[in-house]
C-alpha cells in the first residue's frame, strides 16, 4: 500500500515497524499520533515517544456493540461494571463499547438513557449506549426522534422475553419513529408465542434439563422471526441490525434480504460462533448458557462462519455479562446465566477464525474492529487512517495462552472460555492516543473514557464491496 501521508516534523507518539493489518490492507509501517489522532502513516517517521512494533500486528481498536456493565435492579444482575468490564476490554484490546439503557416501563427513554450515563462514568474507555424499548407504547416510540438526535441512534426492540417483548404493531411503530431520524433499528428476533408453546408442552411431557430449552427454540423459529423483523423494517424503511444470529436460517434470511437491496445488518457472538448446546450439560456451568436464543450445533455453527466470510454477516461481538456463581432454593452451587468474553473476543477470533482458516485475516480486523464502527455509527473510529481516532491495538500473533477465570481482568470466578487455547493475544491497547494497557500493566485510569455520539450519513458509505448492500 502506498503511504498514506508524511508531513514533516516530531509527532507525539509513533509505533514503528509493525505490520499494519486493517479490513482491506496488509502492510509494514510506522504510524504516527499526534494529540488523540492518528497523524501519519509511512516510513521514518519521528516521535516524541516511539513504540518498537517490530514482529506485531497494528490493528484498529477493536469495538465491542452488544455489551451490559451492571445495572442496579432487583433481578439479572450482572457482574462487571463499568469499570471492572472496561479494564478487561483494554486487555482485549477493546477500545470502544456498546451498552444498553434497557428503559422499564414507566420511564421515558431520555430518563432511562440519562440513567444508564450516569452508571457508565467510570469506563476507561469509549462507550455509547443503546436504548431499549420496552413498554408497548406509541407514545412512547413517538420518544425515539429526540433521542436519536442526541447521538443515541440505535433503538433496541425485544420480540421475546416477559417485560422486553413488543406486539409487531409497536415494533413497527418504533421502526418508522427510527427511519425517520435515519437511525438504527436493533431487533432480538425470536418467535416468543411458539418457543412458550414448546416449553410448556416439554414441561408437560416431564422434559426438563438444558437439551429441552433447545428442543423448544428451533432454528426455523429464529428463520422466521428474522423473517419478521426484516419484512417489519422493509415496510418501515428502517435499516436494521439483528442481534446474535444462531442459525442456517437465520443467516438465509439476512443473505436473502440484502441480495433484495435492504440495509439489514447480522450480529455473530462469539460464543455462538465458538460453542455448541453440549456444554449445557456442564454440572456446574452449563447453566450459565441456557440462553435465548440458544447455543446449537455445528450445522449452525459453520453457517454462521461462513456468513461472516462471504459477508452476509457483518459483525462479532460478545454480549459480555457475566454473573458469578450462585446458590439456588436447597443450597446448590450452580452459575447464573450470563456470558463473559470482552477480554478475550479478539483472540478468540483470530485463533478460531484465522487459525482454523474460516477468515483472512483482513476479515478478522473487518469484523472486531472496523465494520462495527460502520454499522454502529462511529465515524472518527476502525481506521488507521490520517484524522482517525488513535484507537490502536498491538497484537503478538504468536504469544499462547490458556484461558482461566484467574488470568483475566473481569469480575468473574469462571470464564465462558475456560480451557480454551490460544494463539495470539493483544499486548498493548492505545485510546484516543493515550496507552491505557501495555504488556500487562494497567496504565489508564478508569473515568477517562468519552461517551461518543453516534449517527449516520456518508460514513456508512464504507460498506465493503464485497458486501450486497445497498441504501
Amino acid at each position: 500500500m502506498a503511504v498514506q501521508y508524511v508531513p514533516e516534523g516530531m509527532h507525539d507518539l509513533v509505533i514503528r515497524g509493525g505490520r499494519v493489518i486493517t479490513a482491506t490492507d496488509d502492510y509494514v509501517a510506522d504510524v504516527a499520533v499526534q494529540g488523540e489522532r492518528i497523524a501519519a502513516v509511512g516510513e521514518e517517521l519521528r516521535g516524541e515517544q516511539t513504540i518498537d512494533a517490530e514482529g506485531l500486528y497494528v490493528l484498529p481498536g477493536a469495538i465491542d456493540g452488544h455489551v451490559h456493565m451492571r445495572t442496579e435492579r432487583a433481578h439479572d444482575v450482572y457482574d462487571d461494571d463499568a469499570r471492572t468490564g472496561s479494564i478487561a476490554a483494554a486487555f482485549g484490546g477493546v477500545t470502544t463499547i456498546i451498552d444498553q439503557a434497557q428503559v422499564p416501563p414507566g420511564t421515558t427513554l431520555r430518563e432511562g438513557l440519562e440513567r444508564r450515563l450516569d452508571e457508565l462514568r467510570p469506563c476507561l474507555i469509549d462507550y455509547g449506549v443503546h436504548v431499549n424499548l420496552r413498554e408497548p407504547s406509541r407514545a412512547r416510540a413517538a420518544e425515539i426522534p429526540a433521542i436519536v438526535s442526541m447521538g443515541f441512534p440505535s433503538i433496541k426492540l425485544f420480540m421475546n422475553y416477559d417485560g422486553y417483548a413488543l406486539p409487531d404493531a409497536i415494533i413497527f411503530a418504533a421502526m418508522q419513529e427510527v427511519a425517520a431520524a435515519n437511525g438504527l433499528a436493533i431487533v432480538h428476533a425470536e418467535n416468543r408465542e411458539i418457543i412458550d408453546e414448546l416449553t410448556r408442552q416439554n414441561l408437560a411431557a416431564g422434559h426438563t434439563g438444558p437439551r429441552w430449552h433447545l428442543s423448544a427454540r428451533p432454528g426455523a423459529l429464529e428463520g422466521e422471526a428474522i423473517h419478521r423483523a426484516l419484512a417489519l423494517a422493509n415496510v418501515a424503511g428502517a435499516r436494521c441490525l439483528i442481534f446474535h444470529v444462531t442459525a442456517t436460517e437465520g443467516v438465509r434470511e439476512i443473505r436473502a434480504a440484502r441480495t433484495r437491496g435492504q440495509e439489514v445488518y447480522g450480529e455473530v457472538c462469539a460464543h455462538h460462533a465458538l460453542l455448541d448446546a453440549a456444554a449445557l450439560e456442564d454440572p456446574l456451568h452449563g447453566s450459565a448458557l441456557v440462553l435465548s436464543p440458544p447455543l446449537r450445533g455445528e450445522r449452525d455453527r459453520d453457517a454462521l462462519w461462513g456468513g461472516l466470510a462471504d459477508h452476509s454477516l457483518d459483525i462479532v461481538s460478545t454480549d459480555h455479562g457475566p454473573r458469578r456463581r450462585a446458590r439456588d432454593a436447597t443450597g446448590t452451587l450452580y452459575t447464573p446465566p450470563g456470558t463473559s468474553g470482552i477480554e478475550l473476543r479478539l483472540a478468540l477470533i483470530h485463533s478460531y477464525g484465522v487459525g482454523a482458516g474460516r477468515l483472512s485475516l483482513n476479515r478478522w480486523v473487518d469484523v472486531c474492529c472496523s465494520r462495527p464502527a460502520q454499522v454502529h455509527g462511529l465515524h472518527r473510529k476502525g481506521q488507521i487512517r490520517p484524522g482517525f481516532d488513535a484507537d490502536l491495538v498491538l497484537f503478538d500473533p504468536q504469544r499462547e495462552l490458556t484461558v482461566a477465570a484467574e488470568r483475566l481482568h473481569s469480575n468473574i470466578d469462571h470464564s465462558t472460555y475456560e480451557g480454551f487455547a490460544l494463539r495470539g493475544f493483544p499486548v498493548s491497547t492505545i485510546s484516543r492516543g493515550q496507552l491505557i494497557v501495555d504488556h500487562g500493566e494497567l496504565l489508564g485510569e478508569a473515568g477517562r473514557g468519552r461517551l461518543i455520539a453516534r449517527g449516520y450519513g456518508q460514513a456508512m458509505a464504507a460498506t465493503p464491496a464485497a458486501a450486497p448492500v445497498s441504501r
